[in-house]
C-alpha cells in the first residue's frame, strides 16, 4: 500500500490545499492530511478542530483521504503513521531552495522519500500569508478559501 502524508499549517487552507489534495488522493492508496503546529507562524486564523472539520468536508467524497492532526516533526508523525513518504506542494522556484533542504534532512533521518507536486498555476500565488493579508483588510476571500473558513475568518474578523 502506497501511503503518503500531506503536512502543513493550514491556516488556513486555501484553493491551492484542496486541488492538491485531491490530485494526490488519485495517485496514492492512503493520503494523510497532516495538520501540525506552526510555531513560526505566530497566532493560528483557525484551531486545529476547525481545520480538521472544513478540510474533511471538503475531501469527504474521497474515501482514501484521512485528515490528522500531529505536533513534533512532520517526519516523525510520517513514520507513525507508516507512511512511505511526504507529499509537498511547490508554488514557485522559491519555495524549492526550502523544500530540498527539508527533503534532504528528512531523507537523512528517516530514509523516507519526498516527492513534489507543482501548484496548478491559477493556485500558485495563494499563500496564507495573503489571506492573512485579505481579512484584515476585509476582502472577499471566496477565489482564495473555502466558504467554511471564509464564514470562520468574517466572523472572527467583525469580533475583532
Amino acid at each position: 500500500m502506497f501511503k503518503a502524508l500531506y503536512p502543513g499549517s493550514f491556516d488556513p487552507p486555501t484553493w491551492g490545499h484542496i486541488r492538491m489534495i485531491r490530485r494526490a488522493a488519485k495517485l496514492f492508496d492512503v493520503l494523510i492530511v497532516g495538520i501540525g503546529e506552526n510555531l513560526k507562524k505566530g497566532k493560528s486564523l483557525c484551531t486545529t478542530q476547525e481545520k480538521i472539520e472544513g478540510l474533511s468536508k471538503e475531501t469527504s467524497d474521497l474515501p482514501n483521504v484521512e485528515i490528522s492532526s500531529f505536533s513534533g516533526l512532520a517526519i516523525d508523525f510520517a513514520k507513525k503513521k507508516d507512511a512511505s513518504c511526504l507529499l509537498r506542494g511547490l508554488r514557485s522556484a522559491k519555495d524549492m531552495d526550502y523544500e530540498m533542504e527539508m527533503a534532504e534532512a528528512n531523507y537523512k533521518l528517516t530514509g523516507i522519500e519526498t516527492l513534489f507536486l507543482m501548484a496548478e498555476s491559477d493556485t500558485s500565488s495563494i499563500s496564507s500569508t495573503l489571506i492573512r493579508e485579505l481579512a484584515a483588510n476585509g476582502a472577499p476571500l471566496g477565489d482564495f478559501i473555502p466558504s467554511y473558513f471564509e464564514s470562520l475568518l468574517q466572523n472572527r474578523i467583525k469580533k475583532s
